[in-house]
């Protein structure tokens, strides 16, 4: 009988020793899921950072569209002619705010995102058709290239977008200035 009670204790041992085993292996394969799941949230917080940007951008731009269709060739050329930059922030509450953004500028409420479009005649094309006239007076129609760029940042996760579009539009240029 003896030999059976030391038989039984051994055997409570190596059962304690199988039960702190699985423990240990449950407990890395919870730590291991833990650190999976915070990494899974970190790539997801920046992927919508990064859409986020990228919006913002594209936001600009098609405020920028938008302000280029109501223009009349007239002020598209008195506005980006000689080399003329036309600067927008685009706010939370205008799309179209004249200048560069300045501090407290923003287009989220939560004031993280920070965006601004620029644009500049980047030359001309002759209408097909349009009579060339150099005196004085003449005018002649042309497609002006506007050259494009919308611009947006998230200070808190380092984050910048740039887009370049290139839009036409269709307006008057003086004939004394066509070369």
């Amino acid at each position: 009988m003896s030999a059976n009670i030391a038989t039984w204790r051994s055997q409570q041992g190596a059962a304690l020793v199988v039960a702190l085993l699985i423990l240990v292996v449950v407990s890395l394969l919870g730590v291991s899921a833990m650190k999976s799941s915070v990494f899974s949230a970190k790539v997801a917080t920046g992927t919508q950072a990064d859409a986020m940007t990228f919006e913002a951008a594209e936001t600009g731009l098609a405020g920028a569209y938008k302000e280029l269709n109501n223009m009349s060739g007239a002020d598209l050329y008195s506005s980006l002619g000689s080399g003329g930059l036309l600067v927008r922030c685009v706010t939370e509450k205008n799309i179209a705010k004249s200048g560069a953004c300045v501090k407290g500028d923003a287009l989220d409420s939560r004031g993280l995102i920070v965006a601004e479009t620029s644009s500049m005649l980047n030359g001309y094309e002759l209408v097909e058709g349009a009579e060339i006239g150099t005196t004085a007076g003449s005018m002649i129609d042309v497609d002006y290239k506007v050259a494009m760029l919308g611009e947006s940042s998230m200070a808190s996760f380092n984050l910048d977008n740039h887009h370049v579009q290139e839009a036409l539009k269709r307006g008057l240029k003086p004939g004394s200035e066509i070369e």
